[in-house]
């Protein structure tokens, strides 16, 4: 018998940011998952880009004002993109 892999995390809500489909039938993202020996190994999620800023917007709201200046800042400095450069907004 195969045991649920998938339960609540140990730790408390503060450390999780949580993953929500507002509406399945409008296919907002897609989970592809790799079990192994009954055990994920692998996930992978895709959320069509015109929506990813709202994902990226329902994540950070899950956390606090400076944890998501944080993790905006080191997303942006991992694509070369400077936030304050004030010619790079339309």
């Amino acid at each position: 018998m195969v045991e649920n892999q998938f339960t609540d995390p140990d730790t408390t809500r503060e450390e999780w940011v949580d993953v929500r489909m507002e509406d399945p039938e409008e296919g907002e993202w897609d989970v592809d998952a790799v079990v192994v020996g009954g055990h994920v190994e692998y996930v992978d999620l895709r959320i069509r880009p015109e929506l990813l800023s709202d994902f990226i917007g329902c994540l950070i709201n899950d956390i606090g004002d400076e944890e998501a200046k944080t993790i905006l800042s080191n997303a942006a400095e991992g694509k070369s993109i400077d936030l304050q450069d004030e010619s790079s907004t339309t």
